[in-house]
């Protein structure tokens, strides 16, 4: 039987994980299509926690429908202002309004294969394309996941792209900052939890190469951590007054080549020195701990390893007072 989505009920009683096993849609793509789209307004307990009702449920089941039959969400959305704006229902079938959690067929949609059509999609500075692209990977893939395998092999197939004179400067710039953009709206739709104990993450003095630090602090907050995220070529003199200011608990630098990774190996004994107790943890990580592991020795402070979900068991360690699995002391 077909019924309107208004048949439904309003009060809020759903959480967040609840919506994610109902719709299939992960949070991070939920918060960011609320904050784009409007699609749903949900309830907020005292907390800040969201709470969502049977008629969000329904509605967010019909978008994963209409996204799977090949719509964008940008269209979807203005299909819905226009359906409310004419005061016409949506409607649903069965499907929309069954709350057992459809099944996503993952085996059909690998995310190595939306590798091709993000590299396209940012290669043509097609921002809407790389939306949908990125959209249906967020639908169907928990962040680590489309961090490992698409963001980071498009990237550094665009990179590969340009050094081969095949895209201007101009392309690998507008993937960069396309790419930049989404992970800080993603970083800024997470709670903030400010009676948590502080990690600062950044990039080392002279590093310009922030998304793999980026992606780190994403992970980091979709995890409950407290971070502040405080971006590229982080000079240390600046590090050091910022950390007596804010007491953290754990300041994590990234680095990508010899060039920037060597003025980290001064910053464990700057901060065991500089900062009075309780002396912050020191952490590093980057594309050039992950190749050299003479590098990696000789760097006092812990490595995070180039598993994202391995460096933030070691931080919960580190700050929980367990000592980490992987450190270079």
């Amino acid at each position: 039987m077909r019924r309107s989505l208004t048949d439904l009920g309003i009060e809020p009683i759903y959480n967040m994980k609840a919506v994610e096993q109902q719709t299939g849609i992960s949070a991070p793509t939920l918060r960011a299509w609320e904050r784009r789209y409007q699609l749903v307004t949900p309830r907020r307990t005292d907390s800040g926690y969201r709470l969502y009702s049977e008629q969000d449920i329904a509605l967010l089941r019909w978008v994963r429908r209409r996204i799977d039959e090949g719509l964008t969400v940008g269209r979807i959305a203005a299909l819905i202002d226009g359906l409310r704006a004419a005061g016409e229902p949506i409607i649903l079938d069965d499907t929309d309004r069954s709350f057992s959690a459809e099944p996503i067929n993952q085996a059909a949609i690998s995310p190595e294969a939306l590798v091709e059509p993000l590299f396209h999609a940012l290669i043509d500075r097609n921002e809407a394309e790389a939306d949908q692209v990125l959209d249906r990977a967020y639908a169907l893939y928990k962040l680590p996941t489309i961090f490992k395998d698409l963001l980071s092999p498009v990237l550094i197939e665009v990179g590969e792209a340009w050094h081969r004179g095949e895209v201007l400067i101009s392309v690998e710039h507008f993937a960069t900052t396309y790419v930049r953009g989404r992970l800080l709206t993603l970083f800024q739709s997470y709670p903030l939890r400010p009676g948590a104990p502080l990690i600062l993450v950044a990039c080392a003095p002279h590093e310009t190469h922030e998304l793999g630090a980026l992606m780190l602090a994403v992970l980091l907050r979709q995890d409950n951590f407290n971070v502040t995220y405080l971006g590229q070529d982080m000079p240390l003199d600046d590090l050091i007054l910022t950390a007596k200011q804010d007491r953290p608990a754990v300041i994590c630098l990234s680095a990508q080549s010899m060039t920037t990774a060597e003025p980290l190996h001064v910053v464990q004994d700057r901060l065991s020195r500089e900062i009075p107790a309780p002396v912050p943890y020191f952490v590093f990580g980057g594309y050039i701990f992950d190749q050299d592991a003479e590098l990696r020795a000789a760097t006092p402070g812990y490595y995070l390893g180039s598993d994202t979900r391995a460096a933030t068991i070691t931080l919960r360690n580190l700050i929980n007072g367990n000592g980490a699995h992987n450190g270079s002391y």
